[in-house]
């Protein structure tokens, strides 16, 4: 039985049926049945104006753009918690690194004949058709550099995959929030009685550059306190692309736990408009959420 689907991501495209989600609030073409557990899209584009194509002209669709972005957005469907979180992999060869925007639920289903449930398992076997017919990390050859935007448990669940090798990143706003010992709490995984991961985050400071093996990845990190403590965006300038996790959705509520704070949030909302205000092409800068959104206009969204 089939758990993965994998979609072309473009500015007219929906998720599956099965997930909550607006009419608008991700790119949607036709979706595909593959054999894993978790959802992916082809790479998302931050071009506009692309031509449509059916199925068998799908290659020839995205001839004539420079290089598109290599990112990657993966969705964890059927999880238990029913959450289906929006994971990020933006591929930089230069600095042979997959930076990891946030791990999901860790693989738990409900659905008792999944084949796939490691997400670092599908990132290095799982044929994607947008990467060449490839894994997005054959064989592990890349490093990982993972950046959780924040620490509630839909995030992180799935960051014990990487701990091993790979440097994990989180903000450096709020350390205490995040400590050992306020973890169980503030994740939300003692709430549900669920085991808290073990990780030792690298805090990072407010507009850093995120690197990978001493390399730049084309990202910034911003800190955007609000819907948690720690909660983080990440600013990729180049490809003209904003991730935000939860701080913000289209058509869904916000959610602000006991360590939330409305004002503190409008704060960090006013900041990232006016990042987005200030680039050369405010117009062209596109928004992608930890659920439901994605590749949506990022000042539409935030000044709505």
């Amino acid at each position: 039985m089939s758990c993965f689907w994998w979609l072309k991501a473009d500015k007219k495209s929906n998720v599956p049926s099965h997930i909550p989600h607006h009419e608008n609030s991700i790119p949607s073409p036709q979706l595909r049945q593959s054999d894993f557990r978790y959802q992916r899209m082809q790479k998302l584009k931050s071009r506009t104006g692309h031509q449509e194509c059916g199925e068998e002209h799908e290659t020839k669709c995205i001839q004539g753009y420079p290089p598109a972005p290599t990112t990657f957005l993966i969705v964890e469907t059927d999880d238990i918690y029913a959450e289906h979180p929006f994971i990020y992999a933006k591929i930089v060869p230069s600095a042979n690194t997959i930076l990891l925007i946030d791990t999901g639920c860790g693989g738990a289903s409900n659905d008792p004949d999944i084949e796939i449930t490691s997400l670092r398992e599908f990132l290095e076997t799982t044929a994607v058709a947008d990467n060449g017919g490839k894994p997005l990390n054959e064989q592990g050859r890349m490093r990982y550099v993972i950046v959780l935007s924040h620490c509630h448990y839909d995030h992180i669940l799935g960051v014990e995959q990487f701990t091993v090798d790979s440097p994990i990143l989180a903000s450096a706003y709020s350390p205490s929030f995040i400590s050992p010992i306020n973890l169980p709490a503030h994740s939300l995984c003692k709430g549900l009685a669920v085991r808290t991961p073990t990780y030792t985050p690298i805090l990072v400071p407010h507009q850093s550059s995120i690197l990978g093996g001493g390399a730049p990845l084309g990202v910034t990190l911003f800190h955007t306190p609000g819907h948690t403590p720690d909660e983080l965006a990440l600013w990729d300038e180049k490809e003209k692309m904003l991730y935000v996790g939860d701080t913000l959705y289209e058509w869904e509520h916000i959610i602000f736990p006991n360590e939330g704070n409305i004002m503190t949030w409008l704060s960090s909302l006013d900041a990232l408009v006016a990042l987005v205000a200030q680039s050369p092409s405010p117009n062209e800068i596109r928004i992608n959420c930890g659920h439901r959104t994605a590749l949506r206009p990022a000042l539409e969204q935030k000044t709505a």
